[in-house]
Formats: structure tokens, sequence, C-alpha cells
């Protein structure tokens, strides 16, 4: 909301685009409920590649409007980090949504990544949440 207040998108438009993206994640979020208990992880990827081109798709959206858009750069950035839990889900880790015991584990662990001059490839990444999944396992 923050990228479309300051590239003084309308008021309306900024809530239209925030359901349509809330909409996304909100679908992701139930097949992955769904689908860890059912096991049909390929329906569940291709959730996730569906989740992708739509928010690839309103990222193109704004890049049509306009070519500089932070919003869409942003869109563009974090996509993939969006299906980071269906993914993680699909390898039999599960991360509980809108825990902030959670969040704050994590904070800690990137702060010490961080700290240690590592940076966030897939094999650090996959370290940190193996970390906090033991934590609060």
């Amino acid at each position: 909301m923050y990228y479309l207040w300051k590239e003084q998108y309308p008021k309306e438009e900024r809530i239209r685009i925030k359901k349509e993206i809330s909409g996304i994640i909100s679908t992701l979020k139930n097949s992955v409920k769904k689908h860890r208990i059912d096991r049909n992880f390929a329906r569940l990827e291709w959730i996730m590649d569906t989740t992708q081109k739509k928010l690839l798709s309103i990222a193109n959206e704004l890049l049509s409007r306009n070519k500089d858009s932070n919003t869409a750069k942003f869109i563009l950035r974090t996509a993939d980090k969006v299906t980071l839990f269906a993914e993680l889900t699909t390898r039999g880790i599960q991360i509980p949504d809108n825990n902030n015991h959670v969040k704050n584990l994590m904070g800690i662990v990137g702060q010490r990544i961080k700290k240690n001059r590592q940076s966030w490839v897939d094999k650090n990444l996959e370290i940190m949440v193996n970390t906090i999944w033991q934590i609060i396992a």
C-alpha cells in the first residue's frame, strides 16, 4: 500500500490492488492448509504457479501505466518469496501463518546470518528454516 500511495495512485485503485493481492495470497494459504492434509502436492504446485502468474500480471499492469513503478518492481522482486511457505510444505516443512513467535525467531536467525556476513542464498535460507523448525517443533 505504501508504494501505491507514494506513486499517488487514487485511493480506490490502491484498495482494488490490495484486495486483489490479498485474495491471491489468501487462496494460496487456504490451498496449503487443504493440500497439507490431502498430500496433493501436484495441485499445490499448480496453485503456486498460478499465484506467481497472477502477481506478475499485476506487476505488468502497473508497469504498463508507469515503466518506473516501484510497486511493480517490489512485486517482481518478492513474488518468489510469497510462495516460499507453500514450497516448504511440499518438502514436509510446515510454517505456521501469523505466528509472532516464529517471526521473532526468524528475525534472530536472520540477524545472526547477516552478522556472520552470510548471504540469503537458498542453502543459507534452508539452514535458517531448518533451525527455526527445530526450535518450534
